[in-house]
Parts: C-alpha cells; structure tokens; sequence
C-alpha cells in the first residue's frame, strides 16, 4: 500500500472503480480502532461514491469523454468523510466540509493534526462534551491582572436598609486573603458560562482597584 503523499505526486487520474479500490486500501489506517459503527467500516463501493458526489460531500468528478476521472482530492475527501462519520458525525453535520478545504488541509484533517469544531450526530455525546467543557471553564476562564489598573469605577450608593439582609437570608463569609473577605448568600447562582464568569471576575477586579488605590493614598 503506498502512503497518500506517493499517491500524490504521481497525479493520478482514477476511474471510479480504481478509486474504490484505492480508498479500501487506505481507509484502514484512518479509521478509529475502537468505534462500533459497523456500516461505516464496511467496503467503499462506487454506489456510495456517486451518493457522496450527489450530496456534494465530494467534488464532482472530471470528465474524459464519457467516462469520469477522479483526482488525488477525491481521495482525500473520501477518506476524511469515511472518517468523521465513524467518529459519530452525521451526513447534516459534515456537509460541504470536505469540498471546501485544501489538500494540506485535508491531509492534516487525517493525520488528526486539525480539530474539528462540528455538531456530532449523537445529541447525548454533544451535551456531555458540552458538559466537560463548561466543568473547565473556571480554570481556563481565569484572566490574568493587567499591568495598569482600570479607570476607577464609582461606587453606586446603597441605602442602609438595603444592606440588612431579612432574617430568613442565609449568607456565607469567605475569607480569600487577609482583608479581603466575600460574602455569598444561599440562593446565589454561580453563572455557568465563560462569558458570563469573565464579567463577573472583571468587575470584582474593577471594584478591588476602585478601593486599592484609595487606601493607598489615605497611607
């Protein structure tokens, strides 16, 4: 079997039955080893090919008189299809993605050297990535101090009954440095995307160098 950058340099121009016989043997190497998608691991035949080229998943093959020549591209497309869809991604999901790519890009797309940023068909298998990915967000999400403190923010008057809790309110103290100490009610909700844990770490920061400054001056 020769290695896809061989089969490149050679410009082939294949017919529809060479083609299939040269994605079967290179469809193995590409496959994942542990999926249980059993109708994508079966033989390529040139009924799926025309199926993908109608579904524009595939480019549309040259024509040599009446006969259609396939290109080193359609390789590539062919196997990159063969493979998402064994990965769980449905036909909607992959879409044109083959047809609108490089060939380095497609070749990259195999060799796992590109990740893929699509919907896979298994909805449960899209929330729990969905799931992990909110569960490292606090970590990832964590900006870093800037070197210059931002504009002063002014503090917004609260009226003192405002600030005495109903009896029935519980509320946690939180000591996060010496002098420095956060107060959390029970019902507060904890906001669950990174867009929104970015502003509320902005404007705690905001609020820490509104006040820093100002106990440095008094000093």
């Amino acid at each position: 079997m020769k290695p896809l950058q061989a089969l490149a340099l050679e410009d082939p121009h294949w017919s529809l039955e060479e083609l299939v016989q040269v994605a079967n043997e290179q469809l193995p190497q590409f496959l994942p080893e542990e999926k249980a998608h059993t109708r994508v691991r079966e033989d390529v035949t040139p009924r799926l090919i025309r199926h993908y080229v109608s579904q524009r998943m595939l480019d549309e093959p040259l024509k040599a008189g009446r006969e259609a020549r396939y290109l080193y591209r359609h390789l590539l497309q062919l196997l990159l299809v063969r493979r998402l869809l064994a990965e769980g991604y449905g036909a909607s999901a992959i879409d044109k993605l083959a047809i609108s790519k490089t060939n380095q890009e497609l070749e990259e797309l195999l060799q796992g050297g590109v990740q893929l940023t699509i919907t896979p068909a298994n909805l449960a298998l899209a929330f729990l990535q969905q799931v992990q990915q909110r569960q490292t967000l606090p970590m990832q999400s964590l900006p870093s101090l800037p070197s210059t403190p931002p504009p002063p923010v002014a503090p917004v008057p609260v009226p003192p009954s405002a600030l005495a809790p109903p009896s029935s309110t519980q509320w946690t103290r939180v000591e996060v440095l010496p002098g420095l100490e956060l107060h959390i009610r029970h019902n507060f909700v904890y906001p669950s995307s990174g867009q929104e844990q970015q502003s509320l770490l902005q404007l705690i920061r905001q609020i820490l160098f509104t006040f820093g400054p100002k106990r440095r001056a008094s000093k």
